[in-house]
């Protein structure tokens, strides 16, 4: 017996589709693709079903399927502005930024006032560290419809990121009243400011986490909202439940053994003799610089301390060196192939990669004399930067393992951070860094500069100076007033880094109390009791 919820024999198409679109609203997403895929049986050419099967593949993170889909319903019908807006969303996901604005800017040519695609379009450029311009696009989609929650809650979160947080609530609060289980701008309100006793926010978060219509992807982003409240109210035990919670859920299945077995090929290849012997590749520039440790060790503190100088842009943390990594086979399975092609690279290869990512620098400032790229997990690319970039300079930030590794866990990282769903995993992946970066400090040529967190806050003009000197530039005041530099910050120390420095974060971990044995055992020598 076929239940009610799905498609009878001899069913309308157009009905199909508008009962699979009422149960995908309803998160009851199997029956949503059996509805999707009946039309495309029968009609595979069917543009609309093919853009519904491209939002049940975002929902369920498969994005090159979703861009397939998407792909082909907009060939089918490449003047509707709603298809057009979800393969722009599609390429907005998976970080390709001039494809998604191309299709995005499309569908607002189509209509002007579709405001997803006009928050899309926000969207793309605060990923990109441009806040001037994603506001703008927010702003064309609130006088649209004021009350639109996804606008005021993309707001909000700009606004968080560009240091204006009272702004951010208000537009947050909004976004709550119309909405109170909004997960975007709940989990918003979370990071927009410090949470008081008794604030009214967790009781939403909560009573949303207990709707049987809430999706695991939803679950994980409300406990680590939940998690954050009850942190700032100093409620551990319970804030590092929710962090567990949240992790168990997202169930990644990160390989260890592989990232070992990865930086062991690693350690093997590059070694002295190997730079040694190709000792004048690379692009000669001296305008990059590379900060580089494990997330949560005092990068985005660092990237700020640099950006306030009149003579150094921030540039955020960019994918453009793992891209290039990619083309030598950086992104394969088998490590041997990137390490194969690392010792045939010539100079002319080495030489154009260099300035490939050179131009790039060349797109987010033209200007200043130097650019930071703060990709954190670069640490596993300094061989393939000393090989295109020999002068380039590097900043590594260094925490307190355990404090280290205990504020990543409590941070809801994109899938790419696979290692932080499981603190075992977690402490030996900090294993692997470690290990890896001794090695690279003793057989590099670049230019490396060590940058403690907890020194950094002990002693901070004097680490400030420090750092300043490095780089070769002049001393500039402004960096020891980096929590006043206006620029877009979007990674988790966003608030942070808006306020004085203070040493509240260092020896954290202990709040936490046996919750974290497991970080500490899989540290093993790395943190010794």
């Amino acid at each position: 017996m076929i239940p009610a919820s799905l498609p009878t024999a001899g069913e309308p198409a157009e009905k199909t589709l508008q009962r699979g679109i009422d149960l995908q609203r309803r998160k009851r997403f199997r029956e949503a693709e059996f509805c999707y895929q009946t039309v495309l049986r029968t009609q595979p050419k069917n543009a609309m079903a093919l853009n519904l099967m491209g939002t049940l593949a975002i929902e369920a993170e498969h994005h090159d399927a979703a861009i397939a889909y998407m792909e082909r319903a907009v060939k089918l019908e490449p003047n509707n502005a709603i298809f057009r807006n979800n393969l722009g969303n599609a390429y907005n996901v998976t970080g390709n930024v001039d494809k998604a604005r191309r299709h995005l800017r499309k569908a607002i040519e189509l209509d002007g006032g579709l405001i997803e695609a006009l928050c899309n379009l926000g969207r793309s450029y605060r990923s990109q560290l441009e806040g001037d311009i994603a506001e703008g696009f927010y702003r064309q989609a609130l006088a649209i419809d004021g009350q639109s929650v996804m606008a005021l809650a993309g707001m909000g979160d700009l606004l968080t990121d560009i240091g204006r947080p009272a702004e951010a609530v208000e537009c947050f609060s909004k976004a709550l009243a119309i909405d109170p289980g909004h997960v975007e701008a709940l989990a918003g309100m979370a990071l927009a400011r410090r949470a008081v006793k008794d604030d009214p926010t967790l009781p939403l978060v909560l009573k949303r986490l207990e709707l049987p219509t809430t999706t695991d992807r939803e679950r994980v982003v409300l406990h680590h909202a939940a998690g954050k409240m009850l942190n700032d109210q100093r409620e551990y035990s319970p804030a590092i439940r929710h962090f567990a919670r949240a992790k168990a859920i997202s169930g990644n299945d990160f390989d260890i053994d592989r990232h070992t077995q990865l930086y062991d090929s690693f350690i093997d290849t590059f070694d002295a003799g190997f730079f040694e012997a190709r000792a004048n590749l690379g692009n000669p520039s001296r305008r990059p610089v590379f900060i580089v440790g494990m997330p949560r060790s005092g990068t985005t503190l660092t990237e700020q301390i640099c950006a306030s100088h009149r003579d150094i842009h921030g540039a955020g943390e960019l994918s453009t060196i793992r891209s290039l990594a990619g083309e030598l086979g950086f992104d394969k399975l088998d490590p041997a192939i990137f390490t194969k092609a690392m010792a045939a690279l010539t100079a002319a290869k080495a030489k154009g990669l260099g300035s490939k990512y050179l131009d790039d620098l060349k797109k987010r400032n033209n200007t200043v004399r130097l650019v930071v790229d703060k990709m954190p997990h670069n640490f596993e690319l300094l061989a393939f930067i000393s090989l295109i970039l020999p002068n380039a300079r590097i900043i590594h930030c260094r925490r307190d393992p355990m404090d280290n590794c205990a504020s990543c866990f409590m941070h809801n990282f994109s899938e790419a951070h696979g290692y932080n769903a499981d603190l075992t995993k977690l402490g030996q992946y900090y294993r692997q860094y470690d290990r890896l970066m001794r090695h690279w400090t003793k057989v590099i040529p670049l230019n490396i500069h060590d940058m403690p967190y907890e020194e950094t806050v002990a002693d901070f003009e004097n680490r400030a100076r420090g750092l300043i000197g490095f780089l070769g530039v002049e001393w500039d005041d402004a960096c020891l007033r980096f929590n006043e530099t206006e620029r877009t910050v979007r990674t988790p120390s966003r608030w942070q880094v808006r306020q004085p420095i203070y040493s509240s974060s260092v020896e954290r971990w202990k709040l936490y109390g046996d919750a974290l044995d497991p970080l500490k055992a899989a540290l093993g020598p790395v943190y010794p009791s």
